[in-house]
């Protein structure tokens, strides 16, 4: 007959060591996993999003319409985009290339026309939180935007505020693209905040953001 295996009380005590000292190291890579495998779900919502609300956006949906921004909100259903407030910011802007004929035009001779040359926002709408997130390229002051987010030629020949900044200009020049006389870029950012993974604690998992030119 078989005689049972007898372990002493010492064995048993190594086991727990042994366990918590490996839990230190496994329970954190478990979270982290869950962690990155939400955060690419949101991601990848966050990129259908932009892009589906940039394509509408440059067939000409004027997203300053009450129905409109409903239809992008039913749309992004489940992420906690809001008309207004909410957990996410949905930015649409319109982009020019400002050209000596622009300021001709406006009767603006070449030293008054301070953005000639110059990427500008004519067109700037927010829906949601705008608190939560400012668009990468720009945010022009509150005071040149019409209620529709349209933005006067007098004001985006000449204000600061207009520019575009950050690395826009580049990333058109690294697709082979340029915005010629007349052409306009359409560009929607898209910020969610994720809630559901802030237990983490992690600094990178607060939310995550996308976008989309067309």
């Amino acid at each position: 007959m078989k005689q049972p295996v007898q372990r002493n009380s010492k064995e048993r005590g190594n086991a727990l060591l042994e366990f918590a000292a490996v839990s230190i190291v496994i329970i954190p890579l478990f979270f982290g996993m869950v962690g990155v495998g939400i955060n690419l779900g949101h991601m990848n919502q966050a990129l259908q999003i932009s892009r589906d609300a940039g394509h509408m956006y440059a067939k000409g949906v004027d997203f300053s319409q009450s129905g409109n921004q409903n239809i992008i909100v039913n749309l992004a259903s489940g992420t906690g985009l809001a008309v207004a407030g909410g957990n996410a910011a949905l930015m649409f802007s319109q982009i020019i290339q400002v050209y000596p004929a622009d300021c001709t035009a406006a009767g603006l001779s070449s030293g008054a026309c301070t953005n000639s040359g110059k990427l500008v926002f004519t067109n700037r709408i927010v829906i949601g939180d705008s608190t939560l997130r400012s668009s990468n390229y720009g945010t022009p002051a509150s005071g040149i935007l019409s209620a529709n987010g349209n933005i006067s030629p007098a004001n985006y020949l000449t204000n600061s505020t207009a520019l575009v900044t950050g690395s826009f200009a580049t990333e058109l020049t690294n697709a082979g693209l340029t915005l010629n006389d007349g052409d306009v870029a359409y560009l929607t950012e898209l910020y969610l905040k994720t809630p559901d993974i802030s237990f983490l604690g992690s600094p990178g998992t607060s939310g995550v953001y996308a976008k989309a030119i067309f």
